[in-house]
């Protein structure tokens, strides 16, 4: 019996945490990376949780957003990473939690 077999595995779910701010130059770049990962996109979550960006951060999310189910756009008025996560970790389903910087 081979183990391995794809369709009769169960993979955890993965909570990707992604606080940013102002990361307009990278972003799309980083979400890009994780969203062409060759896991399993309905076992994955996407949480980027934004401090406030003024610099299109935002509509950079919502354009992934609009593509991806599993990218959700958080606020992050403390505009810190550490306030940032604290908001997230509570929301995440995951059985693994990956912390991604912008």
């Amino acid at each position: 019996m081979n183990d391995s077999n794809d369709s009769t595995r169960t993979y955890p779910l993965v909570s990707v945490l992604m606080p940013v701010r102002n990361e307009g130059d990278f972003l799309s770049e980083s979400l890009g990376a994780i969203l062409s990962q060759d896991y399993p996109s309905d076992r994955v979550e996407i949480f980027v949780i934004d401090g406030m960006s003024t610099d299109g951060t935002r509509d950079i999310v919502r354009s992934f957003q609009s593509k991806h189910a599993n990218v959700v756009l958080m606020n992050n008025p403390g505009k810190i990473v550490a306030k940032g996560m604290n908001l997230a970790i509570p929301r995440a389903h995951g059985e693994i939690i990956i912390r991604i910087d912008g």
